[in-house]
């Protein structure tokens, strides 16, 4: 069995000890607790701070309070409170603010742009309907617009939580102008979309749509539909349609799928590049100072025909996570020379953005 013992440094850097934050004070003490009681009265501390601050909308007491936490557990903590606090009501009907992220695999050899809306709203959500993501009965509205994730990005904290508890008819979606965001492409690339949904629940009722979990049987009949909706002459498209999570778990998780199929397409078509020419590629990561992970496939002896890949770190990435995911990757590709860089890096040498090569970076560890 090849060994995937993580090896890269995590380069993002925190304070070295906690300011006198009441939300960072709380996570903390919540994340020293010695029993579950305990656990549960911090955590219910947090939560009326952080709904007290939501329904203010002071929502720069809540980006200084993730902005100076002292670890990634403090973060993760946090955030997980945070959106426990915006996202659900301690009782009564209410709305559930969903998303269904996709991410596209687009190729053209010309410019090309694609349809900004799913046309077929009706189409979209009867195939959730029929494959029982949306509950039989239940009022749920998935719109057609697909979304740019800056625009998503653009909804705060304190309007999910607004729009939880005052939102009455998902049919109308949600009280906001965003616009669609086409997508126009040459040669190669990975996009990101979201479509938004509304969903009411009512009190004591069973959820209206299933959030989280896996891709079930309605993947590929929905892969399909999409692709028939977004078809576009010239244009090679793969969507891949991510299952339906509740909107701030959705922003995260979104971003990371699409830099993960990113990685995938930039590694394979690398590979497939040196090993036509007759060489055999070698696989480097290294973490550097900025906060990013660079990644480079290259040839022993070819300083020209290498590429490069960042993955510029959010708060929620895991470092290891990514780090053995691309090694499994490289496994998939039969690359059997994988290199680590096990200490942290500069961001840039010579004022050129610092990447690995194999004529420059010798053997530290043999991954395969």
């Amino acid at each position: 069995m090849s060994d995937f013992t993580p090896v890269l440094p995590d380069p993002r850097q925190y304070p070295e000890s906690s300011p006198s934050n009441m939300l960072i004070h709380h996570a903390e003490l919540i994340a020293k607790a010695v029993s579950e009681d305990e656990r549960e009265l911090w955590r219910n501390n947090l939560r009326a701070s952080l709904v007290e601050l939501l329904e203010r909308e002071e929502l720069l007491s809540l980006s200084v309070a993730l902005a100076m936490v002292t670890s990634q557990q403090i973060y993760q903590i946090l955030w997980d409170a945070l959106r426990d606090a915006a996202e659900r009501p301690e009782s009564g009907r209410h709305a559930v603010i969903f998303a269904v992220p996709v991410v596209l695999v687009i190729g053209s050899k010309s410019k090309a742009t694609l349809p900004e809306r799913i046309a077929d709203v009706d189409g979209l959500n009867a195939i959730f309907r029929e494959h029982g993501v949306f509950a039989a009965g239940a009022e749920v509205f998935l719109s057609g617009k697909l979304l740019h994730p800056d625009a998503v990005v653009g909804i705060s904290s304190a309007q999910i939580y607004r729009y939880t508890r005052q939102l009455a008819d998902a049919a109308r979606g949600l009280p906001l102008e965003l616009q669609p965001a086409a997508i126009t492409a040459k040669d190669e690339g990975v996009f990101l979309r979201y479509l938004l949904g509304v969903a009411i629940r009512e009190e004591g009722a069973e959820p209206p749509v299933k959030l989280g979990g896996s891709v079930g049987a309605w993947g590929v009949p929905l892969m399909k539909f999409l692709g028939e909706e977004l078809k576009t002459d010239g244009v090679t498209l793969f969507p891949i349609p991510r299952v339906p999570m509740p909107l701030m778990q959705a922003i995260v998780a979104a971003n990371q799928a699409r830099l993960e199929v990113a990685l995938q397409v930039f590694a394979s078509t690398q590979i497939r590049k040196l090993r036509d020419q007759g060489e055999e590629p070698v696989a480097i990561v290294s973490a550097h100072d900025n906060g990013e992970l660079h990644f480079t496939v290259s040839a022993t002896g070819n300083e020209k025909d290498w590429g490069g890949f960042v993955w510029p770190l959010a708060a929620q990435d895991v470092v290891a996570q990514i780090e053995t995911s691309f090694r499994m990757l490289m496994a998939e590709c039969q690359v059997s020379d994988v290199r680590v860089v096990p200490q942290l890096q500069p961001e840039q040498q010579n004022g050129i953005p610092l990447f690995f090569t194999a004529d420059d970076w010798p053997v530290q560890r043999t991954l395969q």
